[in-house]
């Protein structure tokens, strides 16, 4: 490869990296047209620079968003810049990287273990965490309830009702906080930021800023190993769910009695023993627990600070709710016709999306449409 440390102009990639006042790098972040010159890239930059792999960790990497540049250059990564300026680093390249109409780019972040010993961050971090119900269309009686999530406690609900806990918390939730990228000791690297869970407000050097998690588990569908950590190579795993729930919400659908235990004595711990590749690690943990069941007999003895009830709906309210669900007023007969166990936000859905089938294939007042409806779901021919 070229000499990796000569400024020029390329169309295959560029490095940044953050130097000490005397010299020293301790930040290199390498963009290139795809993973595997980024992976050579880096090597060819330790070597040129007399680095030593091992003093170096991996804290993010993957395909970036490019969209609308023209060119990665020290002028177009300010931000980086005045994060590395924090930290007493000044940001130099190799060059400018032409993106010639890309809208991805392969980047590689590492940092050496010294700025990772010392990454403890000295400037403040604000965090917030409110629930926000304004613009949700929901009982004044569930949503007084509900509140309660907002005291970021371990929570049982006795869900009767079948409201989306989930997609309720990722409406209402409002909010930044600040989750570590990896957990790194002795050697043993685990990776708590996952795109796929989180969603990035802002950038540090070991944190990332997220809307607060809100991770679904739910065990008509997932797999306990989910809990587990999962090795993505040599001395570097994947964190399992209740790490990557950090500073948010921990979803559990009709959850094994036992994993429910397991995870309110790790709460109450404030830490998580394991043993990774024979090293005994011990890593701290930060997220509330709500369980969302039918059957709250299976957790009877196991103490949560809240326990929040939310009853199937009554006549007036299920009328109420379908009505603004399908834009038509429902009269007291015909809501006397549902089953009692359709009483309920996931009753309403299976209603609606049956009366709107039905309202594509026939010409027929909308009422009698709903009748045929409760007949279907009763059981009985319409």
């Amino acid at each position: 490869m070229e000499d990796i440390n000569r400024p020029k102009e390329r169309e295959n990639f560029v490095v940044f990296a953050g130097v000490t006042k005397d010299g020293q790098i301790q930040f290199i972040k390498v963009y290139a047209i795809d993973e595997s010159l980024a992976i050579e890239v880096l090597e060819e930059f330790l070597r040129e620079n007399h680095i030593h792999p091992s003093d170096f960790v991996v804290v993010d990497q993957g395909y970036e968003n490019v969209e609308g540049k023209e060119v990665i250059t020290t002028r177009t990564e300010e931000e980086l810049s005045a994060l590395l300026s924090r930290r007493g680093l000044k940001l130099v390249s190799n060059g400018i990287l032409y993106l010639k109409g890309k809208n991805k780019i392969y980047q590689i972040t590492a940092i050496s273990r010294d700025l990772l010993e010392s990454r403890r961050e000295t400037e403040e971090i604000i965090e917030t965490v409110t629930l926000e119900f304004s613009d949700i269309r929901l009982p004044e009686k569930y949503i007084k309830r509900l509140n309660l999530l907002a005291l970021m406690e371990d929570t049982l609900i006795l869900n009767r009702v079948e409201l989306d806990l989930p997609e309720l918390l990722r409406k209402t939730i409002r909010g930044t906080v600040a989750i570590p990228r990896l957990l790194e000791y002795d050697g043993i690297i685990i990776r708590v930021f996952d795109e796929e869970f989180h969603i990035a407000k802002g950038s540090y050097i070991d944190k990332v800023l997220v809307s607060p998690p809100v991770i679904h588990w739910d065990a008509h569908i997932d797999s306990i190993g989910d809990f587990s950590f999962k090795k993505i190579e040599e001395n570097v795993y994947s964190a399992p769910l209740f790490l990557k729930a950090f500073s948010g919400f921990l979803v559990l659908t009709e959850p094994p009695r036992d994993l429910v235990r397991m995870l309110l004595k790790i709460k109450k711990r404030g830490e998580f023993k394991v043993t990774l590749d024979g090293k005994r690690v011990r890593l701290p943990v930060n997220f509330t627990i709500i369980v969302d069941t039918k059957y709250p007999e299976n957790y009877s003895g196991l103490k949560f600070p809240v326990r929040i009830n939310l009853p199937p709906m009554d006549d007036e309210t299920f009328a109420a709710m379908l009505a603004e669900a399908i834009g038509i007023s429902v009269p007291q007969d015909v809501t006397a016709m549902f089953p009692e166990e359709y009483k309920t936000f996931l009753g309403i859905e299976i209603i609606v999306n049956l009366w709107k089938k039905l309202l594509e294939r026939k010409k027929k007042d909308g009422i009698e449409l709903l009748r045929e409806v409760a007949a279907i779901v009763s059981g009985g021919v319409p």
